[in-house]
C-alpha cells in the first residue's frame, strides 16, 4: 500500500469515527432529558405539562425538543383518531382545549402548546395510515413541515447525527427568517421560538397572531391546511428510516 492510499485509508477510518461518535452524542442528548422528565413525572404523568415546567434556560438541540414533543403526545395516552374527519375534528377540539389552558403560561408557553397540537395531528394521521415511524421518524416530517429543514433526508441526518445540525442549517440559510444565537448553545426558549417563527413564514392558510382566544377557538383554517400538508409529505417522502 503506497503512502497516499494509507493516508487516504486513515483518513476514512477517522471519518468513520466522528460519524458514529456524532450519532452516539445526538442519541444520548435526547435520552438524557426524556429521563429527566420521567423522574419529574414518575414515568406516568403528563409529559407537556412536563416541558412546560422545564426550566425556559434549559439547554437542548432543536432536534431533541422535536423528538421530545413527539416522545410527549405518544406518553401521554390520548386516544388516537382513525377517519379523516376524526382527525380534524380532534386537532380543533385539543387546540381548545390546551391552548386555553396555557393562556396563562405566557408565549414561550402558547408557542409550546400550539407546537405539541401540531405534533399529535401528525401522530394522528401517522396511526391512521398505519405507518410505523419511531418518534424520531415523526421529529423529522416535522422539521420538515416546519420549515426548519429543506427535506426529509436532511432533517434525517441532522435527527441521527449523520449530517448538518439543524441549527447549522438555519444559520446557513434562515438567518432572515428566525433569531439564532451565535454561540450555537440552544436553550428551550430559544428553540421553541425559533420553531414558531419558522413556523409563521409558511403561508398565510397556517399563519397566526401570537396566540389569543380568537386563535384557540377557531383554528378550523389552520388544523385543515397542516393536515393536507402532512398527507401530501406523507405521501411523497421516502421512508424517513
Amino acid at each position: 500500500m503506497s503512502l497516499s492510499d494509507r493516508v487516504r485509508a486513515k483518513a476514512l477510518q477517522t471519518a468513520e469515527r466522528a460519524r458514529l461518535a456524532a450519532v452516539d452524542n445526538a442519541g444520548r442528548a435526547v435520552s438524557h432529558v426524556k429521563e429527566t422528565i420521567d423522574e419529574r413525572t414518575d414515568g406516568a404523568g403528563p409529559r407537556l405539562l412536563a416541558l412546560l415546567r422545564m426550566e425556559d434556560d434549559q439547554p437542548i438541540t432543536i432536534e431533541a425538543m422535536v423528538v421530545l414533543l413527539v416522545d410527549a403526545v405518544r406518553k401521554d395516552g390520548e386516544a388516537r383518531e382513525l377517519s379523516d374527519r376524526d382527525v380534524r375534528k380532534a386537532a380543533k377540539r385539543r387546540y381548545r382545549r390546551l391552548g386555553t389552558v396555557s393562556l396563562p403560561t405566557g408565549p414561550v408557553g402558547w408557542h409550546l402548546v400550539g407546537l405539541y397540537c401540531e405534533a399529535a395531528t401528525l401522530c394522528d394521521i401517522v396511526e391512521l395510515r398505519r405507518v410505523p415511524l419511531s418518534d424520531e421518524d415523526v421529529a423529522i416530517h416535522l422539521l420538515v413541515l416546519w420549515g426548519a429543514m429543506p427535506d426529509v433526508a436532511a432533517a434525517s441526518a441532522a435527527v441521527r447525527g449523520t449530517g448538518p445540525s439543524v441549527l447549522a442549517t438555519l444559520l446557513g440559510r434562515a438567518r432572515d427568517k428566525v433569531a439564532l444565537p451565535a454561540s450555537g448553545e440552544m436553550t428551550k426558549r430559544a428553540v421553541v421560538k425559533a420553531l414558531w417563527s419558522l413556523r409563521q413564514t409558511l403561508g398565510d392558510a397556517r399563519e397566526a397572531a401570537t396566540p389569543g382566544v380568537r386563535e384557540n377557538l377557531f383554528p378550523g383554517a389552520r388544523v385543515k391546511a397542516f393536515v393536507a400538508e402532512a398527507g401530501a409529505q406523507l405521501d411523497g417522502a421516502p421512508p424517513a428510516s
